[in-house]
């Protein structure tokens, strides 16, 4: 048996029952802890000394937010991955960067197992597992919480009473997980799909009563197909992220309840709070439309639903996503200009596009006589050759005289 585990911690529930039974299966020096902060409020305050407490040999707490925005959130951005549900991909883009840094550590310390804390519904289970499967073979995974049998909430909850474990904080009626790029909702009960999700699941966003009613604009800046400035002033990464996220959520932008297919085969509801997702999104597809040609927009729409595919489904690390990215970095070579969004009572829609390779013409596009430039001699031509297969067909499908 192996001496030395990794263990993907929160401090949450379920990952507190995983460090108990790791530590009574390798021992008072037998496990190691990793927390990432991703932009989560709060949640890796004190997450060190929870660890230390209920028995790991070590704990380490990692600032993961530059490499996240930038290695994983940025890249998915700019290939307009987005699932068919509307989920922007905030946690499964999480999950892969978090089980690099657990591999890298694992080297660091001799360890030969990582573990983590998900449930048997979870899709993160899968995401965590084919990400350590790509990146570390020779590593194996253990999942304590479906491998013992806690296969539900009230199962890991009376497993942390039982043993003592649990905080009077945790439990309720939901938990919320968090990132820079997105929060989404655990519920304690399946939901009813017809019943009224309740306001105080939303934190990031303000119901529509509660927002401004005037509208706001806001102007986003990219460049080659990655965000670079708001309202005209240089933004790093992080910053701009967590300033889209106020002045949306603000304005009640970003909410998404959504019933979505989950990776082991069934329907899930899900609530998410994407506010930066969503304008960041509106943003770059509004600039995209006067760049880029139609032949790369269409295809660019089939390659985006891949891309977002292999993503939710744990294959961050495969050759195809790889090869994704090198087309949709050359495909946003031009992607740079200004976009005008208005924020406005939950909605967000762009209000100005402009770029210094539109390939919008107002002189071809003009409708009256002083400005045209369009040819308007080769019309005829062009209309003839294009109708000319029809033409040809229905002369030859003519009944034939005998």
């Amino acid at each position: 048996m192996a001496n030395k585990v990794v263990l993907a911690f929160s401090g949450g529930l379920g990952t507190v029952a995983a460090l108990h039974i790791l530590r009574r299966k390798f021992g008072p020096n037998g496990v190691v802890t990793y927390t990432a902060n991703l932009g989560q409020e709060g949640s890796t305050e004190g997450v060190c000394e929870r660890a230390m407490s209920l028995g790991a040999a070590a704990a380490h707490v990692a600032d993961l937010r530059g490499p996240f925005v930038e290695q994983y959130v940025f890249p998915a951005l700019r290939a307009g991955a987005v699932c068919d549900s509307g989920y922007a991909l905030a946690h499964a883009l999480a999950r892969p960067l978090i089980v690099a840094e657990m591999v890298k550590l694992a080297r660091e310390e001799g360890a030969t197992v990582l573990a983590h804390g998900c449930a048997a519904k979870s899709n993160d289970q899968v995401r965590f597992e084919t990400s350590a499967a790509a990146l570390a073979p020779d590593l194996e995974v253990q999942a304590p919480l479906r491998d013992g049998g806690l296969l539900h909430l009230d199962e890991v909850k009376d497993y942390c009473s039982k043993h003592q474990l649990s905080r009077q904080q945790d439990g309720g009626s939901f938990s919320i997980t968090e990132n820079l790029y997105g929060s989404s909702v655990q519920w304690a009960h399946a939901p009813d799909t017809f019943a009224d999700v309740p306001e105080d699941v939303f934190h990031r966003t303000r119901s529509l009563v509660k927002t401004p009613d005037a509208p706001l604009e806001v102007t986003v800046s990219f460049k080659h197909g990655l965000p670079c400035a708001l309202d005209g002033e240089s933004v790093a990464p992080i910053e701009l992220l967590e300033r889209i996220t106020t002045l949306a959520g603000t304005h009640g932008v970003g909410r998404l309840v959504t019933v979505e297919d989950r990776l082991i085969g069934i329907k899930m509801v899900e609530v998410y709070e994407q506010p930066a997702a969503v304008v960041l999104h509106a943003a770059r597809a509004a600039l995209e439309r006067i760049v880029l040609t139609p032949d790369m927009l269409a295809l660019r729409v089939t390659l985006a639903r891949k891309y977002a595919d292999l993503t939710y489904q744990g294959f961050w690390f495969c050759e195809l996503r790889e090869a994704l990215d090198a087309f949709f970095q050359k495909a946003t070579e031009f992607v740079t200009g200004d976009v005008r969004v208005q924020l406005h009572k939950g909605h967000c829609r762009t209000t100005g596009v402009r770029s210094r390779y539109s390939l919008y013409s107002q002189g071809l596009a003009e409708p009256t006589t002083e400005g045209d430039t369009f040819e308007h001699s080769a019309v005829r031509g062009f209309v003839d050759t294009l109708a000319q297969p029809m033409r040809h067909a229905r002369e030859g499908w003519k009944p034939k005289e005998v």
